[in-house]
């Protein structure tokens, strides 16, 4: 994960009210550490022993994950990667017909 944008997502979460955290289920500061957790996060040593199937998403215009996802996925041997179409990074919101193509031919 980009670790720099996580941390800046931080900042940004920090000055938001409490309310815009509760259909998420988490308390704020709750959410913030459980972010700040995902920055530290490395499991490039294990994905060799993955050896299922796996398929790799990502929208078209999410510039700032497209990078990370195509990383991801040359490090699984059994993978196929898409794109998809007309999406940035909500691609179950701004393409979710898209979406379920892709999930439906994998």
């Amino acid at each position: 994960m980009p670790k720099f944008l996580l941390k800046v997502q931080n900042v940004l979460f920090k000055f938001m009210p409490e309310s815009k955290f509760k259909d998420i289920g988490l308390k704020k500061n709750d959410f913030i550490t459980l972010t700040n957790s995902m920055a530290e996060m490395d499991f490039t040593n294990g994905l060799y022993k993955v050896n299922c199937p796996v398929l790799v998403i990502c929208g078209e215009k999410d510039n700032v994950n497209k990078k990370v996802a195509i990383n991801l996925a040359e490090k699984l041997s059994n993978v196929k990667f898409s794109t998809i179409g007309n999406s940035g990074h909500e691609v179950n919101i701004d393409n979710p017909q898209g979406l379920a193509n892709v999930i439906e031919m994998f």
